[in-house]
């Protein structure tokens, strides 16, 4: 079964396609090489995010070739050479998966790689959970916001997303603060769109913070939208992201290549590559389905990584999402009627 394996990963990921991919890939890392236009720590936070995002859209571009060339793999007149084999048509299915499951496993190791190689390091932070916070519109005469909220760890940061309403101005200065009695961290910047005021917590041991959200002078309308509040906390390296994002990757190509090879045995190659893709993409638009098809909360996570945040690693569940449907690639391909009329 082993070298079966091997010819399907070989298969799966041709040479011209490794090739493809790791051309497409250093392009994209040397393009996303630059200096900030502004100085600062969330500069170059947000420009190594961008650079990480820049890397990893090409995996994701490429993905359809991946299902395509997995359910070539799968077709009758590909595997006909096997039916003389005496070995059970599952374990044959089987071992075609395992191949293209390694061969997915070598795109996302190559694209993470690269991706490292390209961007530097620092500290991290990941989103801990939501607090609390109001949903308001400061206007000239009511131009303060307060709330309170629990006191939170000294290493942990609180991130308010804020931004200005449609029609009302161009922008806006707004300063966040977080008082705990005598003590005071503050953040002012100005606002023209969606815009992240992000601090740490001030000196003292009350149980509680009085936050305070003021739109300074004139201006547009200051927005404080609902879900706004963040709790942050550190990792110890942002290269934690290339593991959130290699995992949610490796699981949707592992599970897809599966599913296309799978299909291939019931309609054409280049149909059941569309269905998979159809499939996944339908995934990332339902938030019950980010619990346990794989790749299905890779938006979410894309979008903690533009935030300049570490996104956690891919769900246990997501894992046992990804074995079922490799289960299932195998059994679609073991159990299909025989004949070889289908080309591929």
């Amino acid at each position: 079964m082993l070298p079966l394996a091997a010819l399907a990963l070989r298969r799966a990921l041709p040479l011209w396609l490794v090739a493809g991919l790791a051309l497409l890939l250093f392009l994209a890392a040397r393009g996303s090489g630059s200096v900030p236009l502004v100085a600062g720590e969330r500069a170059e936070v947000g420009l190594r995010a961008l650079a990480r995002q820049n890397v990893w859209s090409v995996l994701l571009v490429l993905a359809p070739l991946l299902f395509l060339q997995a359910a070539r793999l799968g077709t009758d007149a590909a595997t006909a050479w096997l039916a003389p084999t005496p070995a059970p048509r599952f374990g044959l299915a089987l071992a075609l998966i395992a191949g293209c499951a390694a061969a997915s496993a070598a795109a996302t190791l190559l694209t993470a790689s690269v991706s490292e190689a390209a961007t530097g390091d620092g500290p991290g932070w990941r989103a801990a959970g939501e607090l609390e916070a109001p949903s308001a519109v400061l206007l000239d005469d009511t131009p303060v916001q307060r709330w309170r909220v629990p006191r939170i760890a000294h290493d942990q940061r609180l991130r308010l997303a804020t931004t200005v309403a449609i029609g009302s101005g161009p922008a806006v200065t707004a300063r966040f603060r977080a008082r705990d009695g005598e003590h005071l961290s503050e953040v002012e910047a100005r606002v023209a769109g969606r815009t992240e005021l992000e601090l740490g917590p001030p000196a003292g041991e009350g149980a509680e913070l009085e936050l305070e959200l003021e739109r300074v002078g004139p201006g547009a309308l200051l927005v404080l939208p609902p879900h706004a509040l963040l709790l942050l906390e550190p990792v110890a390296s942002e290269r934690r992201a290339a593991l959130a994002l290699g995992s949610r990757v490796f699981l949707l190509l592992a599970a897809g290549t599966a599913l296309s090879l799978g299909l291939a045995r019931w309609m054409r190659a280049s149909l059941a590559a569309g269905v998979v893709l159809a499939l996944a993409i339908l995934s990332w638009t339902s938030a019950g389905a980010a619990r346990f098809l794989p790749g299905a909360d890779l938006p979410r996570a894309w979008s903690e990584l533009a935030s300049g945040l570490v996104p956690d690693p891919a769900p246990l569940a997501a894992l046992a999402g990804a074995v079922a449907l490799l289960v299932l690639g195998a059994a679609l391909h073991a159990n299909a009627p025989g004949g070889g009329e289908r080309a591929a």
